[in-house]
């Protein structure tokens, strides 16, 4: 089983999935690949060359294509990603969940390396039903709710910050 997607360049959203792959392991475990291109703003990006941390959310999920509305996904977490820039030193921090901390000399480093899912094990493959089929959905977006408290208002009503992705959805049989 392998699916991918390469999505036209044909408009350079802000937020972007340019490649997803799904594979199943020869651990039996299925895996997703992907990678996010982020465009930041003008408003943003000087938002964040002052200091501002900006907070993505990629969201993943996979859910049987039968299961009643109210039924819980298989899979459904969160990746959250902080963006800081560090005008002392001149340097990008990126931290993706709790563990992962790396410091990068440019921004385009900093985003690229944000942006990139390498063998995320969504599930082992005995769990699910075999004779059914499956929805894997990413979103990724811009959490205004982590921005500082003085600038969510703006946030809210500015659609330069109203940084999402296209929704990217695939169906699998595993």
């Amino acid at each position: 089983m392998c699916a991918c997607l390469l999505a036209p360049a044909v408009q350079a959203a802000a937020l972007e999935f340019s490649r997803v792959t799904i594979t199943l392991g020869e651990d039996n475990r299925i895996y997703l690949d992907a990678q996010t291109s982020y465009r930041l703003p003008p408003v943003v990006s000087e938002a964040l060359e002052n200091g501002v941390p900006l907070t993505f959310v990629t969201h993943v999920q996979m859910r049987d294509t039968q299961a009643w509305l109210w039924q819980k996904d298989v899979v459904d977490f969160r990746i959250r990603s902080v963006l800081r820039y560090r005008p002392l030193a001149g340097l990008y921090e990126v931290r993706v969940g709790e563990d992962d901390k790396q410091v990068f000399a440019t921004r385009e480093a900093a985003l690229r390396y944000m942006g990139r899912i390498a063998d995320l094990a969504l599930i082992e493959r005995d769990r699910l039903d075999l004779r059914h089929e499956y929805q894997v959905r990413l979103e990724a977006y811009l959490d205004i709710e982590a921005l500082p408290l003085a600038m969510r208002p703006r946030a809210y009503l500015s659609s330069d910050w109203n940084l999402e992705a296209e929704p990217w959805e695939w169906q699998i049989r595993p």
